[in-house]
């Protein structure tokens, strides 16, 4: 269900599950962004959102290098989760004909789930 506010989880939240709690960008204090490691591979998952714009970019750094970077708007919510001993974050978005949850595992180790659903309308 779309809404005019992108929800997100509260800073303890975010501490609990990856480790940081956002932190307004030096380029633009209205996007914010959390970096968590992917478990112990040297590699790091960015989250940045600016909740005005409801738009998040997720980046992976592997090696010193950007090598996936995703960019969703219109974005309903982010939510985090941490069960049987993985960590995550889940973004959901719903544009015009279709509802997209974009899933991340950053702990134990980094996986991507994006499947984008066919609403029919």
């Amino acid at each position: 269900m779309a809404s005019d506010v992108m929800e997100i989880p509260e800073d303890l939240d975010f501490i609990q599950v990856l480790g940081a709690a956002p932190e307004p960008t030096e380029q633009d204090p209205d996007v914010w962004r959390v970096v968590t490691p992917v478990g112990d591979s040297g590699e790091s998952v960015a989250l940045s959102f600016d909740i005005g714009a409801r738009s998040v970019r997720l980046t992976r750094e592997s090696m010193g290098r950007c090598d996936i970077e995703i960019y969703r708007e219109q974005v309903d919510r982010i939510l985090l989760y941490s069960r049987n001993g993985e960590h995550g974050i889940v973004v959901e978005a719903t544009v015009p004909g279709f509802r997209c949850e974009l899933r991340v595992v950053v702990s134990p180790e980094f996986r991507l789930v994006d499947p984008m659903l066919y609403l029919g309308s």
